[in-house]
């Protein structure tokens, strides 16, 4: 069985285009760490608040 975990990171709009909150480098390689792959990103631009949504999983350990 695994466990999946979704990181959410805002993205602002700006006049020379959008900027991410913090690196999205950054929080995969602090996942990775902590046991958890990444999966994939969700961009969700056209969202009221426009975010990244980071997808991770890892097994569930019994």
């Amino acid at each position: 069985m695994r466990e999946y975990s979704f990181v959410r990171v805002a993205v602002k709009r700006r006049r020379e285009g959008s900027v991410m909150q913090k690196d999205y480098r950054e929080i995969i390689t602090e996942q990775a760490a902590a046991g958890w792959k990444f999966v994939q990103a969700i961009p969700l631009e056209s969202h009221s608040e426009p975010r990244l949504d980071l997808v991770f999983t890892r097994k569930v350990k019994k």
